[in-house]
Formats: C-alpha cells, structure tokens, sequence
C-alpha cells in the first residue's frame, strides 16, 4: 500500500464517522419537521415516508461500514454515499414553503388517481390520449412544494459530468470545423431530439411535461431544477444543454444562485406555516361549528350509551384524545370578532331546540348573547358553568349574527362564485358566499362543501388566488348528543314484527295462551290455578317501563 493509499484509509473512519453523524442530524432535523406537522395536525397531508425511509438505509449502511476494516475498498463505498445528495435536497426543502412531498412518484397516464387534480394528456393534435397499450408514466419528482405547484429536481451533477454526457451520446462539441452558428444549431437540433437529449435535459423535459398534466388551483406546477455544482458561463457546450433545460420550461438554479438554508427551528415555520396566522380580522362561523361549540360532546365528558350509533360513539372516542375546544377551536378563535348568517343561526337553533340536551340549550343561548344585558365577562363566567374545561377570557361572545348580504356585499363576488352556489342549498350558500364577499375567513367543519368548491373552482383557467375564497377546514366535526329515540329499542328488538313484551306481561300472556290450548284438547278438564293473573303491580310495572 503506497503512502497516499495508507493516508486514505487512516482517515477513513473518521470520514465515515462524520457521515454517520450528519445522517443522524439529517433525521433529528427531519423529525422536527414532523413534530411540527403533527402540532399542527397536518401529518397526514405530507408525504416523507420514502425520504425518511432513504435516510435511516443510508444511516444503516455508514453504521455498518463504521465497523469494518478500513480499506480502499470501504473508502469507495463511503464516497459514493447518497447522504451529500439528501443533505442538498433537503436544504433546497428547508428554502421552501408548503412542503407537501418528498421522492414522489408521480403518474401522469390519464385515469390513474392523484394527490393533485389531474387532467388529460393531450397528443399534438390537441385530443386526449387514450386507447390500448397505453402504458404508465412516471417521473420523480424530489420535493413538491408549495402546497403542489412547485417541483423541484436535485442533481449533483457537475460540468465535467454533463461534458461526459454529452461526449457518450456522440455529439460533437465543436471544433475549427464549425462556426459558432453552425456549432450551435448542431447542438440544439440534437437536445431537440429526445431520444439522444443528455440525461438532464430528458429529466427537464419529461418533469415539465408531465406538470402540464396536472393543475392545482387552475394552474399547472412550475418546475424548478437545482444543479450546486454547475456553473453557468463556464463552458458553451454545458450552457447550451442548461438552456435546452429552460427552453423546455423549467428554471435552473445553478451554484452561484444558491443561498445558505435557515436554521431548522426557523424553517419550519414556512416549510409548514400555521393556517391560523393567516385568519382574517373578523370570522365567519359554519353552522357546523356553531354547533360543535355548544355540543355536550364538547364540553363534557360523556360516556356512550347503548343507543348511541356508530359516529356518536367515534366522537366519544375523539373527544377523549384531542379536546377540540381547548385544543383546537379556542386557539382558532382567539381574539377575532365572530360572526355568523341568520340562516347559520336560525337552523343551529332549530337542531338545538329539536334534540339538545338542556346544557346544550343553555350554551346556544349564552353564545348568541340572547340576553342583552350581560357583557362579555359574564358571557364568559356563564360559559365557563356549563364547561368543563377552562373557557378563554379573550373568547370574543356573543357571535354577532348578520345578513349574508349586508351592505350589498354579495355585488363583490366574483363571477364563478354564483357558478359555483348553483350547487348548495341555501344554508350553504349564505354560509359561504357572505365569507367571499367579505373576504372573512369560514371556519367549517363540513368537508364535503370545502370539497366541492374546491372541485368546481378548478374547472375554470388560470383564476387568481384572490377569486378563492378563505376557507379552514376544520379536521373534526362534532354534533349534539341527542335524545334516545322511543322506539329505539323496539326497532332494534322486532322478532318477525312483534315487540317482545317484558317479563311480568310474557308469563301472563304465556299462561293465558296456555290455558287456551289446554281447553281445546278433548278428555282433559282445565283448572286454572291463577284466576288473577299474576301481582297486578308486576304487570304495571312493567308497562311503565315501555313508556319511558
């Protein structure tokens, strides 16, 4: 082994020993990430699982090189190490706003379902794809961003590497035998034809085509390639694929366009910023919510009961777990004024005055300040009475109910929101649409309508942040608890159609059936040893029983 050879192994573990411990601070950092995600109840909205995964293989693989014989052989393997590759990718991440994957396998053949809405691929004659052998596309996409409409590509690709690429592919790169002109166009019809385009050229090309395949929010995601190890200006040949890159959509970001990373504590306050922050002055309250605040589910343990169905007995579950006021719709309040429509007040007082329990009732009228008198200290101090968690001083009670279009607001809407109404029923739509006039944040909690325009907004082109209207999906629901229904039991006991009777009535039915039957057989005399039935107080008891 010569000297350079015995100085390389020398220092082989203590190279290895610093990649395993910025793979450690790789996922420490990452688990940050996730803490973040989880307090913010997003963890399900955000894929990392595959970066993660790759991160604890390499982990695994540095650890297990660490307790081998340091040769050249385990030098080798930890130079080619794909750690400096995920540490690059996740910097880029740590830049970024609204992650919503990481290493994500995106299909773009029509029909196969996606995260993000997609539309039909369409060949040159402008007509969707379709038809036998058609066969799935994919492309990797290593951080999509920007709640989807930003892709990024990470490459640690270097100049020398794509000179390489281009000479393996039988390109000339120029030469006294070629003008600049001449050299150029060579060279540009060459990246033209996809089948001999460099590897990072087809990588832009394939990324920026299948981003027009999908549109979130009505637009198509822009894709965006950084390269840390090229530079621009350096060599003609390496600028032209970088401009074949461009020319086919995309936006490099070479070494000397890139900037340090923040601190991770501070990254993660973009990479998954708080939906609250973001709330308007003044709230729009959902009928939904609306009821979620006065439910006994809410404010009060309550424990299941036997007629409860299945999603009043899921909430009893929930509840137990996350505490949705203290937890949840306390902080999302805060101090904001709330409103909310008539038509949002009058069918939550209606549910109320149908089915609440009289605790509920009490909240509904304390929270739509029913009496005038009372201030707000001692709507709160009223509250708090029927609560069994602490009620905050800041809650801005009562929730001031207003016209859905007061002061001729609805005249403000865009037009595809009237597109989008023709769908609702009126509640919805007061609920709704007076929120997106007034440019107020809706609080919600029903899923299926946030959906539903959500669909129906992305049927238009290219429509502006400012048409959407604000909207926070609550990620639980909660109702009132109910009353037993009378005929609960019976329905659940009918037997062929006949309710069974309880005890005390089925022995003296029994014993009269029998007595019945007996005096219809010939050759046998009936003496009936009860004249009386059994205790009358058994039988009214019992009937008693059925009424409650």
């Amino acid at each position: 082994m010569n000297t350079t050879n015995g100085e390389m192994v020398g220092n082989a573990g203590n190279a290895i020993a610093d990649l395993v411990d910025r793979a450690k601070v790789l996922l420490a950092e990452l688990q940050i990430f996730r803490d973040r995600l989880r307090h913010l109840r997003q963890e399900g909205n955000v894929e990392l699982g595959h970066f993660r995964g790759t991160i604890q293989s390499e982990l695994k693989m540095l650890e297990r090189l660490l307790d081998k014989p340091h040769d050249v052989a385990t030098i080798h393997v930890a130079r080619s190490s794909n750690l400096p590759f995920l540490e690059t990718l996740w910097s880029t991440v740590k830049k970024s706003r609204r992650v919503t994957s990481l290493q994500k396998r995106v299909y773009t053949t029509p029909g196969v379902k996606q995260a993000s809405r997609s539309i039909p691929k369409a060949n040159p004659s402008g007509t969707p794809t379709r038809g036998r052998g058609l066969k799935d596309s994919a492309v990797v996409v290593d951080a999509i961003t920007d709640s989807g409409r930003t892709w990024t590509k990470v490459s640690l690709i270097t100049n020398s590497r794509l000179l390489f690429d281009l000479a393996k592919q039988g390109w000339d790169s120029g030469g006294s035998d070629f003008d600049e002109d001449e050299d150029n166009e060579q060279l540009g019809s060459g990246l033209d034809d996809q089948d001999r385009d460099v590897p990072l050229v087809k990588t832009a090309k394939e990324l920026c085509q299948a981003a027009k395949s999908f549109r979130v929010r009505t637009k198509h995601p822009v894709v965006h390639i950084v390269l840390p190890r090229v530079k621009y200006g350096e060599t003609p040949e390496v600028d032209t694929m970088l401009d074949a890159c461009k020319a086919a959509g995309a936006t490099l970001y070479c070494g000397i366009d890139l900037t340090s990373p923040p601190e991770i504590n501070i990254a993660i306050q973009t990479m998954a910023p708080d939906p609250l922050t973001s709330f308007s002055d003044v709230l729009n309250i959902d009928c939904t919510i609306l009821l979620a605040l006065v439910s006994e589910f809410s404010h009060a343990k309550v424990s299941k009961q036997p007629w409860f169905h299945t999603a009043l007995r899921r909430q009893v579950e929930i509840e137990d777990n996350e505490k949705l006021l203290p937890s949840l719709l306390y902080p999302a309040m805060g101090r904001h004024r709330l409103v909310c429509t008539e038509e949002a007040a009058s069918r939550m007082r209606e549910i109320v005055d149908t089915i609440g329990t009289t605790s509920e009732k009490a909240r509904t009228t304390i929270m739509l300040g029913d009496d005038k008198t009372l201030s707000r200290a001692a709507l709160i101090e009223e509250m708090q009475a029927w609560s069994a968690y602490e009620v905050p001083a800041e809650w801005q009670l009562p929730i001031e109910v207003v016209q859905q279009d007061k002061n001729g607001c609805l005249s403000a809407l865009p037009k595809q929101a009237h597109d989008v109404a023709k769908g609702m029923t009126s509640i919805n739509t007061s609920v709704f649409l007076y929120g997106w006039a007034k440019q107020r944040t809706t609080i919600t909690s029903n899923r299926t309508v946030v959906k539903q325009i959500e669909t129906d907004l992305e049927a238009f082109e290219d429509l502006e942040d400012e048409a959407w209207p604000k909207l926070w999906l609550c990620p639980t629901a909660r109702s009132l608890v109910g009353k037993e229904k009378r005929s609960a039991k019976k329905a659940e006991s009918r037997d062929g159609g006949a309710w069974p009777l309880p005890d005390p009535l089925r022995r003296e039915q029994q014993r009269r059936n029998g007595l019945d039957v007996l005096e219809l057989r010939e050759g046998h005399e009936v003496e009936d040893r009860r004249p009386n039935g059994y205790p009358c107080e058994d039988v009214l008891a019992a009937k008693a029983a059925t009424l409650r």
